[in-house]
């Protein structure tokens, strides 16, 4: 038989300082600190991959606003465009029918109203005179109904009056 091994405590305190449990006990120590750091290690990356879920989210919500902001900007454009190429078609077509109305330019030379001021001018003017001849033909026709009657109350007074006397 071999000998008795003294495995009891040699320390005042109670720890037991020798015997062949010591290689175990120091590998699964320094297992359980490995563990503990591995722990509070993958809790701290924990935390940090959700605060980078939430940087991530505010970069996607970010991403999104600048998509929602450039199809804003992309539709004020387009609209602005249209409108513009719309009052462009409006006025190309106004110049067209003004030019219709007015006939071609060569034939302008020639003619002493050019613009529609002008002959709106001359308008004006012929109304005007319009105006004056009519004046006229109503005193040309008061004084035809006064020489009318002046010979009517002449003719009355020689046929039936005269021969009275």
């Amino acid at each position: 038989m071999r000998g008795v091994q003294d495995l009891g405590s040699r320390d005042p305190n109670g720890i037991v300082t020798a015997g062949p449990w010591l290689a175990r006990d120091g590998y699964v120590a320094d297992t359980a600190i490995a563990i503990d750091r591995l722990t509070a290690k993958i809790e701290r990356l924990e935390r940090r991959e959700e605060a980078l879920q939430k940087q991530v989210a505010e970069l996607v919500e970010l991403s999104h606003q600048s998509g929602r902001f450039q199809a804003l900007a992309e539709s004020l454009r387009n609209s602005r465009d249209y409108k513009i190429e719309e009052t462009t078609r409006l006025v190309r077509d106004l110049r067209g029918r003004i030019d219709a109305i007015e006939g071609p330019k060569g034939d302008f030379a020639s003619r002493t109203h050019r613009t529609l001021v002008d002959v709106n001018r001359k308008l004006a003017e012929l109304s005007a005179s319009r105006e004056h001849a009519s004046h006229l033909s109503e005193l040309r026709r008061r004084f035809a109904s006064g020489v009318l009657i002046t010979a009517a109350i002449g003719a009355f007074v020689t046929t039936v009056v005269a021969p009275l006397l």
